[in-house]
């Protein structure tokens, strides 16, 4: 792999798309030993593209972002760049992979996906994948957008406090009252779903205690696909 500058720094035009928040798209290269940081990038569209192998370059990069996103870097990218360089980051986290079968349940899945992972044009090329995460999110953005409100408040109030999920929801900044007590939720799930769910299904016990797994099951039921 070609040595990089200590940091470069490459201006793009941003999307007409472009969040109101401040959000930093990153991607992390890692050794197949995962004991090294091979490659950095970083796409901003306040401040551009970032890519460097230079962990200080990075930080000071994204050290403005209220958010970073990018595809399954909470499992991966930012456990890794603790592990390998001891990178933490304080922003708020967004990751676009448990997203995308909450958002795109019919298959395919979105374009830019195969499987769970980002296509990738050029291999290697952590500023390539940080545009492609950024417009996937932007899509997921869309999609959410998209939806009847009461299926947005039955989402928000399950997945609001989760980890894989809280990001998302604190940019969109939903209103701070949708519910997410078990009883409620519930109900206004039945409602939702009346005819499509099995009228003795314990909601109330699926909302506490799988919440993550309710909502990804009520998004393939939204389908009306019966496979």
């Amino acid at each position: 792999m070609p040595a990089r500058e200590e940091g470069v720094f490459t201006q793009d035009v941003a999307p007409p798309s472009a969040a109101k928040k401040s959000i930093a798209f990153i991607d992390a290269e890692i050794s197949a030993s995962g004991t090294r940081v091979c490659d950095l990038g970083a796409f901003s569209e306040e401040r551009g593209s970032f890519h460097s192998n230079n962990p200080k370059a990075f930080l000071d990069f994204i050290a403005e972002a209220d958010f970073v996103c990018g595809h399954n870097i909470l499992r991966h990218d930012l456990a890794l760049l603790e592990k390998t360089a001891d990178i933490r980051i304080s922003a708020r986290v967004i990751d676009t992979l448990p997203l995308s079968p909450l958002l795109f349940p019919k298959r395919p899945y979105h374009s830019l996906l195969k499987d769970d992972k980002l296509k990738v044009d050029e291999l290697n090329n952590p500023v390539s994948d940080c545009k492609k995460a950024a417009r996937l999110f932007h899509d997921e953005v869309n999609a959410f957008r998209a939806l009847p409100s009461q299926m947005q408040d039955i989402y928000c109030g399950l997945l609001k406090t989760s980890p894989s999920f809280a990001g998302f929801f604190a940019y969109l900044a939903l209103p701070s009252d949708i519910p997410g007590e078990a009883p409620i939720l519930a109900e206004r799930i039945r409602s939702a779903f009346a005819g499509r769910i099995c009228a003795r299904t314990d909601l109330a016990f699926l909302v506490a205690q799988m919440p993550e797994e309710l909502a990804y099951a009520l998004a393939l039921i939204g389908t009306g696909d019966p496979t």
